[in-house]
């Protein structure tokens, strides 16, 4: 199978990272394109709208927009080191559910295939957290590759 477009979904991990670096490899051997998404889950009790004064002399702004800047700061670095290696992603945020808002994005922008990396959680800290990935992999019409990371025992 040949990829055109790889979804990766990015949350500044080291997982996240590795999960990348195999899309990027992925990319350059098929001649794809690589859409890189992260997605912001803002806590239910703060609304996108409530303002942050980061100084007493600046003016307020919204939690969505400083949740979004500090984000696009992230994967403009991430873009910048996949440009050096040959490979200029599309960057999205995403507010809402990570793996709803992957799933839907993977549908939207016709990916041929998701990579996102795991993180190894098992036993009760799965339970607690749950697995972002576990739910793209049940629910994404598209493929998805999952990346564990490289164990360097």
């Amino acid at each position: 199978m040949i990829w055109k477009t790889i979804l990766v979904p990015h949350d500044f991990s080291s997982s996240a990272n590795h999960a990348c670096a195999v899309a990027r490899d992925e990319a350059k051997t098929h001649g794809a394109r690589v859409i890189l998404v992260h997605v912001i889950d803002l806590p239910y009790q703060m609304a996108p709208e409530s303002s942050l004064i980061a100084a007493p002399d600046e003016e307020p702004v919204s939690m969505k927009s400083y949740a979004e800047a500090g984000a696009m700061k992230h994967l403009d670095d991430i873009a910048a080191r996949l440009a050096k290696d040959g490979v200029s992603p599309q960057k999205f945020i995403r507010f809402g559910r990570p793996h709803d808002e992957i799933t839907k994005l993977g549908e939207e922008a016709n990916c041929d295939l998701i990579i996102m990396g795991t993180h190894g959680r098992t036993g009760l800290a799965h339970l607690l957290v749950g697995s972002v990935a576990e739910r793209v992999v049940r629910t994404s019409k598209v493929p998805v590759l999952t990346v564990p990371m490289p164990d360097h025992s």
